[in-house]
């Protein structure tokens, strides 16, 4: 079957597929018209940073200004979830980039909801919580199309993975995306609907009726048509179809698993953080989002996508970590160091915050959200762009927290983990290490990490300018991370 030179309807044709299969026929490196290769942009956040001396790389501090670059990664115990991710526990050291040092500046000083505002915008925050100007993300997107000629289905894509205890309402806490004029961008937060919509094709054959019923049909009819068209196709985009198969047949599950967990809750009023039950459908959303995030990237449905995980001041109670989990991730993140600087006379090397009161339950729940990123990175490592590249080799996950360590509620060191070989630009297996002042909280001459996002945008091939966000904060692309 040839590889380029194919219209697209006369494949449809060829292969006997109709409007249920479209979405996922995109992947297909038969189907790929010719080009660049696609490079796709996934930011990614977590709570209420980290527990430093568990997070991170090891590595020399920098002398000076100068940043030390040290690889291979030896990664400290939180991430070494990406040195066995998935259910195959594959080794992903040498797809990662951590960085350390960098401040989010423009955060100010002492805010979860400051440090959400300033996270994808590096846009210095009121004293309101608002921002001017758009996230990283809502930048590229347009210019995705006007300066590289690339017109998806869709911009962007923003998912949301909620616990039933996450606050409902629209704020500075709840939201860390921005349009151009700074009003929120709001995610999809239930993963049906966000499926639905993305795979509308194939979800609405049966009627615009959303009911479970018509959904079930919708979806088993898909189900019989991509294994009918596998009949149909050579071993590569066969293989590629049955990945995407298994990912939709898992997404379904996990989403039915969802709303059975969501059935037994009874959602808290907005703004309570009391311990959820049982039944929270927290880990089946993440799951859930997780795998729609995977299928839209696999399916070429957008090159820019985002996966919140819970919000800033995180109110989840992560009970199924185990019966020890009796508290909110915000409130143990409160009972660790509050300075960085109690972790003298090294921060780089903060072995010591051992004895600073972190309790045990915090270092659990921060290996529980890097082992959801590196599953993450490993569903995506399973799949080809359309292309016929490997999907993860072609994306950058930017993973970032609203604050560096919750009892301190510091931005001067806020935690940057990068996962993926961005279409071969980006330097992997790395720890980066940028000297921060270690004496106060004014981020004098600190790297900021307004810096990192217009790295992203080199990354992704896009000019957003010399600046972005802050420009008091901006220096220039990390060159440390690009190739």
């Amino acid at each position: 079957m040839t590889r380029t030179g194919i219209d697209r309807r006369r494949f449809l044709r060829l292969v006997g597929a109709s409007a249920l299969s479209y979405p996922f026929l995109r992947a297909l490196p038969s189907y790929a018209a010719g080009g660049a290769d696609p490079v796709y942009l996934v930011l990614l956040f977590s709570a209420c940073g980290t527990v430093r001396y568990k997070w991170g790389a090891q590595g020399p501090a920098p002398s000076g200004s100068t940043p030390t670059v040290t690889s291979p990664l030896v990664f400290r115990d939180t991430l070494s979830a990406f040195a066995k991710a998935g259910p195959m526990k594959v080794d992903l050291t040498s797809k990662v980039t951590v960085l350390d040092g960098l401040s989010v500046a423009a955060a100010g000083q002492g805010s979860h909801e400051a440090g959400m505002a300033a996270l994808w915008t590096g846009a210095t925050v009121s004293a309101a919580n608002t921002v001017k100007g758009a996230s990283i993300d809502q930048a590229i997107a347009p210019l995705i199309n006007s300066q590289l000629g690339v017109s998806s289905p869709f911009p962007s894509i923003a998912l949301m993975a909620q616990s039933h205890a996450d606050y409902q309402q629209r704020s500075a806490q709840t939201r860390m995306l921005y349009d151009p004029s700074g009003n929120w961008v709001d995610p999809y937060t239930d993963p049906a609907a966000a499926r639905g919509t993305l795979f509308a094709q194939a979800m609405t054959s049966a009627g615009p009726d959303r009911r479970a019923v018509i959904r079930q049909k919708a979806f088993a009819q898909t189900s019989r048509e991509l294994t009918a068209l596998q009949s149909r196709l050579c071993t590569e985009d066969r293989q590629q179809l049955q990945n995407l198969q298994a990912m939709w047949n898992q997404m379904e599950m996990q989403i039915q698993a969802a709303a059975m967990a969501a059935a037994s809750c009874a959602a808290p009023s907005p703004g309570a953080a009391g311990a959820p039950p049982a039944g929270d459908p927290f880990p089946a959303n993440i799951q859930a989002m997780s795998n729609v995030l995977a299928a839209a990237l696999a399916c070429d449905l957008t090159r820019v996508a985002s996966l919140q995980l819970s919000h800033a001041l995180s109110p989840v109670t992560h009970t199924w970590l185990g019966s020890s989990q009796a508290d909110t991730h915000h409130n143990y993140s409160h009972k660790g160091p509050s300075s960085l600087y109690t972790l003298q006379p090294d921060p780089y090397d903060p072995v010591a915050g051992a004895a600073l009161g972190y309790p045990q339950q915090l270092v659990d729940i921060d290996a529980f959200y890097a082992a959801q990123v590196a599953n993450l990175a490993y569903t995506l490592s399973q799949f080809t762009t359309a292309s016929g590249k490997n999907l993860l080799d072609q994306t950058v996950i930017c993973w970032g927290s609203e604050l560096d360590m919750g009892a301190a509620h510091n931005h001067d060191n806020t935690p940057f983990v990068l996962v993926g070989g961005g279409g071969g630009r980006l330097k992997t297996n790395r720890v980066v290490r940028f000297k921060y002042n270690p004496s106060n909280d004014t981020y004098t001459g600190n790297r900021c990490h307004n810096d990192l996002l217009l790295s992203l945008a080199k990354v992704v091939g896009v000019d957003v300018g010399s600046t972005f966000g802050a420009s008091s904060y901006c220096t220039g692309p990390i060159t440390e991370v690009l190739v």
